[in-house]
């Protein structure tokens, strides 16, 4: 099912999962094992998305497990994602680019072994009206 990550960003997340919303403009759902955050990116002025990969790299956690960038498709501008395993499970954090605006998503699981979701939902993000 389709569920709004706010201003016109949408996720697909099969099951019953729960949504809690936080001041701070981070959208979260969760289902027992599972969760997920997103919130938007900060404004970057000047730069185009392979500027602001390599500077997201450059702050993120060191010695991810893997890292994943793709080219657009489906309106999608690009994606890059990095993937952590924690000795509670994983955390995937996520960056959709779509016309200049991108949105931070991260995924979490118990289950190192099921990462599937956390991909499919990563690549699901989108930006819609109908959102």
């Amino acid at each position: 099912m389709r569920r709004s990550l706010g201003d016109g960003w949408s996720v697909e997340l099969s099951g019953s999962w729960k949504r809690e919303t936080t001041d701070d403009g981070v959208t979260r759902w969760h289902v027992p094992g599972r969760a997920m955050r997103a919130g938007p990116g900060p404004s970057w002025r000047c730069a185009d998305g392979a500027d602001i990969i390599a500077s997201l790299d450059a702050e993120m956690p060191p010695n991810p497990t893997a890292k994943v960038g793709e080219g657009g498709r489906d309106g999608v501008g690009h994606r890059a994602a990095w993937l952590y395993h924690r000795d509670d499970g994983f955390e995937l954090y996520g960056f959709t680019f779509v016309d200049g605006a991108y949105r931070e998503t991260v995924f979490a699981g118990a289950d190192t072994a099921d990462l599937d979701w956390a991909f499919d939902a990563w690549r699901s993000v989108a930006r819609s009206d109908d959102a």
